[in-house]
């Protein structure tokens, strides 16, 4: 096991001699051993014989069950849902079955359903279904489930659709948003944008983590949720509109232990974002609006107006600074800004 920026690592030879180098998705060093343990031991236990016939779905069912175990909820959703679409397309009897060639034909199957349905799901959730399909197959392949014949390669993402989409809001932007936006929903954009929060932070943030007297909101964790990284528990100072926020939301839900109160199952990867971007879109119909775009908005708006980028990693929760330069979107102007700080000679 290694470490390579800030994740971890597993190197090892199967006992077919291949060398194996997996990333283990998780920069905590204790996680990182436990899931290595794992890894090795499934290459070596479950390598079946060259005559051995996989089913789509007992191979589905194992392959489910170890993301429940080792990975985030939201990984076990896309998964989820980029299987059901495909059993919707063509649901596969044997998992050799399931080829480059095929995900090819489902990928325009996709399209072709977003443009009867008004463009759902986008090409970003259409990326991410034929993401997680693809990481399934190479992982079978890995396993030695099927041979390692198809190239996964050419089944490409979409390219173009998003190329020049802006993922940060304007500051008009934001008041319109604001505009249209009440209760809880209204909090959790003033949390996004203004404190920088993650949606599972809004979303399991009790109402014992805001400090009244020092004006704060405590990231810690819980019973049921933990901290995306160790730098994520965190203090955050709040702004006066946010503190109001937050006052609001927990007047008008006095028996509720959270901030945050909406409609729907709380352990959803989709709960508030859903509804946040439902409401938007209702009101807001030009605007592409996502509750993840406010954290962003809140990194670049820091950025831009002179704060260390090592004060913002802090603030957000980041485990280093690299993390955090992919939440900075800067323009021309902005570089030109730069260059004019620069002293003059005086000739």
């Amino acid at each position: 096991m290694y470490l390579r920026g800030n994740i971890y690592y597993t190197d090892f030879y199967t006992r077919a001699g291949k060398r194996e180098r997996i990333s283990l998705k998780t920069s905590d060093d204790k996680a990182a051993r436990k899931l290595e343990k794992r890894l090795v031991k499934l290459f070596e236990d479950q390598q079946p014989g060259s005559q051995e016939i996989i089913l789509w779905n007992s191979f589905k069912k194992w392959y489910l069950g170890f993301l429940k175990d080792n990975r985030s909820p939201a990984t076990l959703y896309i998964h989820k849902l980029a299987i059901k679409r495909l059993e919707a397309y063509k649901k596969p009897h044997l998992l050799r079955e399931v080829t480059a060639d095929l995900l090819l034909g489902f990928k325009a199957y996709l399209k072709k359903l977003a443009n009867q349905h008004h463009n759902k799901p986008g090409p970003a959730g259409r990326n991410r279904i034929i993401k997680a399909l693809k990481s399934m197959m190479k992982t079978a392949e890995k396993l030695g489930k099927i041979e390692r014949l198809e190239k996964w390669d050419i089944v490409q993402a979409e390219k173009g659709e998003t190329k020049n989409r802006i993922v940060w809001h304007s500051m008009e932007e934001l008041r319109q948003i604001a505009g249209v936006l009440n209760g809880d929903l209204y909090t959790a954009f003033m949390l996004g944008w203004e404190e920088g929060l993650r949606r599972g932070e809004m979303v399991f943030l009790y109402k014992s983590d805001y400090n009244p007297r020092n004006h704060t909101i405590t990231i810690t964790s819980k019973s049921e949720w933990a901290p995306k990284t160790k730098k994520s528990a965190r203090t955050i100072p709040l702004r006066p509109d946010t503190e109001k926020a937050i006052q609001d939301s927990i007047a008008n839900n006095p028996h509720s232990i959270y901030i945050i109160n909406c409609p729907g199952n709380r352990n959803a990867p989709t709960y508030l974002s859903y509804e946040y971007r439902r409401t938007v879109k209702q009101f807001l119909p030009h605007l592409h609006s996502f509750l993840h775009k406010l954290r962003h908005t809140y990194g670049t708006m820091l950025i831009k107006n002179g704060a260390h980028i090592k004060t913002v990693s802090d603030l957000m929760g980041h485990s280093n600074v690299l993390q955090t330069e992919k939440y900075i979107h800067l323009n021309v102007s902005d570089f030109a800004s730069a260059t004019a700080l620069l002293p003059s000679l005086g000739k």
